[in-house]
């Protein structure tokens, strides 16, 4: 039993890490309508940066972190006035097609600028285990949790609770409507592509000290992606929700079947739960206007 619980704790530090960026999905997609699929590749530009300015400048950690994170959110936010605002009355399968062609593009820059060679990124907290109550933890993973979570609960409140969180919200309701509110659509829109990214470049920062860092990290943000749709795309709640079971499903499945199986195990479970919930284990059913 209590490898079964140590097992759950490992899977709700990488949930945690997926969270943050199916967040980010949620986010742009509820105002915008837009599924960024280079939210994995600015997961990658966070962690590249935060190796930029801690082991090449000597920064500080928690300074490399913010200056990572808000490099992130700027360039997400000129990404979306350069590259997907033109595009805006565009189709669907354009704009998707647009944010594979930027992921692409960005993961590109970062192998002809810093090489296609791994890279370690240093851990200021230790990696010694201890136990409490049977179960072995490292002051690095409940950090990682803890900053997540806490991330996580920040953004909710800013979204419910903040004058420019209900504008973005309105927005995300009804776009001409918020326009005749008063609301700057522009503007909102650049503030939700803003966040998404600086949500996954924090998770990119949290995720570097756990693997070796490469151009192609991105790959891992899918997951994020998949767990926002596990626990509804349409619900914030439901999407991080979806994303710490998403974490958990992985470790129990590669422990307990096979290590090889356990992307193989979440989708699985993904097709055999969209198939009795089309729309997520938390989502809602969406109206169609007439």
């Amino acid at each position: 039993m209590e490898l079964f619980f140590q097992v759950v704790i490992s899977g709700i530090t990488l949930g945690s890490l997926y969270s943050l960026v199916g967040l980010g999905f949620v986010v742009i997609y509820r105002a915008t309508k837009v599924v960024n699929f280079a939210q994995g590749e600015m997961m990658m530009l966070g962690a590249m940066f935060a190796l930029y300015f801690y082991s090449d400048l000597g920064a500080p950690y928690f300074a490399a972190f913010l200056l990572a994170v808000l490099l992130c959110g700027t360039f997400g936010a000129a990404l979306e006035r350069v590259a997907y605002r033109p595009l805006l009355n565009a189709p669907v399968v354009t704009l998707i097609l647009a944010t594979v062609a930027v992921g692409q593009m960005m993961r590109a820059a970062v192998r002809i600028l810093r090489g296609s060679e791994v890279s370690r990124f240093p851990s200021i907290l230790s990696a010694e285990p201890f136990v409490i109550a049977g179960l072995t933890f490292t002051p690095l993973s409940l950090s990682i949790i803890t900053i997540a979570i806490l991330l996580v609960c920040a953004f909710m409140l800013f979204f419910r609770k903040t004058r420019i969180g209900k504008g973005m919200e309105a927005t995300s309701e009804n776009r001409d409507a918020a326009l005749l509110v008063g609301i700057s659509v522009n503007q909102t829109f650049s503030l939700v592509w803003a966040i998404g990214s600086a949500l996954a470049g924090a998770a990119g920062v949290l995720l570097a000290p756990l693997i070796i860092i490469t151009p192609e990290m991105g790959s891992i943000g899918i997951k994020g992606f998949i767990g926002a749709i596990l626990g509804g795309f349409n619900s914030i709640p439901g999407a991080v929700a979806g994303c710490f079971l998403l974490g958990v499903i992985e470790n129990l499945g590669g422990v307990y079947i096979a290590s090889s199986m356990k992307d193989v195990i979440a989708f699985c479970v993904l097709v055999l739960i969209l198939t009795i919930k089309p729309h997520g284990l938390f989502g809602r059913t969406e109206g169609k206007r007439a």
